[in-house]
């Protein structure tokens, strides 16, 4: 995972708190359903496309939800 210094300063300024590794835990997550969805091919089967489908929109969601709901 790459920084920019905004980024760093960022991470280094703000609080560890449970709100906050909520948002991390629901960023990687989504980070890691698009890295799925986008690693099948075409020859995916039609159930394994619906579960990376479903995988990535539950990741959405969770990072559509306030922070202290996500805790």
């Amino acid at each position: 995972m790459t920084h920019d210094i905004r980024t760093t300063a960022a991470l280094i300024a703000e609080p560890v708190a449970g709100d906050t590794a909520s948002r991390e835990a629901a960023d990687r997550e989504l980070f890691a359903a698009r890295a799925e969805l986008a690693s099948l091919g075409a020859a995916a089967s039609p159930s394994r496309l619906e579960r990376a489908l479903e995988r990535l929109e539950a990741a959405q969601q969770a990072l559509r939800q306030p922070l202290s709901r996500a805790a």
